[in-house]
């Protein structure tokens, strides 16, 4: 047995460096398997942003070539009933990390090769347990928008890809350990302790609801992120609901304004029903989700679910109390297939609520929330195996800022162009 792994170790690695972008496979009598691929997706098209979003004079259209963020080199390995699983992400943007300043950035350009994915798990019965870093404790399906992930938000937020922050909700890759049953063809479950987002915050708030963040503190937990997801397939119609809670402290926060004492503590939590139908050539994708903090006014990668939106997130007024934000989104994905050929066509809805913060101390008639929706059509084109074109176009549109008199726009953007993928 430690032969068979030496040598397919060896000779895929050997693989790997020759030829990058094929799937390699290999499959002993002893049940040893090693599994290499790869996932490469590159952006060509055209990027517009109003000038709202890049704090400038007018609105710019300019040019999108990326590889983006998410291509990555993949592998497994299995001994018997145990495997392993790496992900590593190389996408990259030279415009992007150039920057203002000329110097390379690590986040915005020439990245680094990412461990976006490690884990290991033990497969017993109907039951496996897995541990170690991974996603999908708590979302299932994704929109058909693939465009934009990588060239670097104008806002300083996160870049585009399945409707993410705009109707639909990503988890983030965190450290895990998770429990999964099937217990029949139609119904499994799973149950996910996952290590809890962090949060900068110095507890005294500010005039827009944000945490501070001079001399913030870091928060921590006392106990992991849980959370639940079943998976229902009936056929024509597949269900994955799924709800998680967390709660985090910081200690040692300076006094607020007046010399309140600030919040010390933050629940976070949220549940969603995603729903996918399949009708002959016919695919529709579905989900909805209610919660509570699920981003954060300082930093969207900090928020528990991904979402591209500050609004989302607690917020703090001037005397340092948290205010719960809830929100909602809800997205929906059309998809036909026809021969080579799948159209997609997607739009999403995202809203986030804030009584006691949003709209506090403005204009009367002010809003109370921030409200943003995406929509676009996409084409999946299978030109060989392995190999696909896509034709694009998705349009966001931000909202208005609820904490400003006025309620003055956040702007929109558009990208179009062509996305080549190679997936094996």
């Amino acid at each position: 047995m430690k032969k068979t792994l030496i040598f397919a170790l060896v000779l895929g690695l050997a693989v790997m460096f020759a030829i990058p972008a094929f799937a390699f496979k290999i499959e002993s009598a002893k049940d040893n398997t090693f599994y290499f691929g790869a996932a490469i997706f590159t952006d060509f098209g055209a990027w517009n942003y109003s000038k709202e979003l890049g704090n400038q004079k007018s609105d710019k259209t300019q040019l999108l070539f990326d590889l983006a963020q998410h291509s990555r080199l993949r592998g497994v390995l299995e001994v018997g009933n145990v495997g392993a699983y790496w992900e590593i992400r190389m996408g990259s943007n030279q415009q992007n990390a150039q920057g203002l300043s000329g110097s390379f950035s690590s986040t915005g350009g020439y990245y680094f090769a990412e461990s976006a994915k490690l884990y290991g798990y033990y497969k017993f019965g109907n039951c496996t347990l897995l541990a170690g870093k991974t996603d999908g404790h708590f979302f299932s399906v994704v929109a058909g928008q693939n465009m934009g992930y990588g060239n670097g938000a104008p806002t300083g937020g996160s870049p585009h890809i399945a409707l993410f922050g705009f109707g639909n909700n990503y988890d983030n890759r965190n450290t895990q350990v998770r429990f999964s049953q099937e217990i029949s063809k139609a119904f499994g479950y799973d149950i996910s302790l996952v290590q809890p987002q962090y949060y900068q915050d110095n507890g005294t708030g500010s005039l827009t609801g944000a945490p501070g963040t001079t001399n913030a503190v870091q928060s921590y937990a006392t106990f992991p992120l849980v959370a639940g997801k079943l998976r229902m397939n009936f056929g024509m119609v597949s269900l994955m609901p799924a709800a998680y809670v967390q709660y985090v402290k910081w200690d040692n926060l300076a006094p607020a304004a007046g010399g309140a004492t600030p919040s010390d503590n933050m629940t976070s939590w949220a549940a969603t029903l995603p729903v996918v139908v399949k009708a002959g050539a016919f695919t529709g994708t579905f989900a909805a989700t209610y919660g509570q903090n699920m981003g954060t006014r300082l930093n969207v990668l900090q928020g528990v679910l991904q979402a591209e939106s500050v609004w989302q997130g607690y917020a703090r007024t001037p005397n340092g109390a948290i205010k719960d934000t809830t929100g909602w989104n809800a997205f929906m994905d059309l998809a036909f297939t026809s021969g080579a050929v799948t159209p997609h066509f997607y739009m999403g809805y995202d809203k986030a609520v804030n009584d006691d913060v949003y709209g506090k101390g403005l204009s009367s008639g002010s809003d109370n929330f921030n409200q943003r929706y995406a929509m676009g059509a996409s084409v999946n084109w299978k030109i060989a195996e392995s190999f696909y074109i896509v034709p694009e176009f998705t349009y966001w549109n931000y909202g208005k800022n609820p904490v400003v008199n006025g309620n003055p726009d956040l702007g929109t953007e558009w990208i179009g162009g062509v996305q080549f993928q190679f997936i094996f």
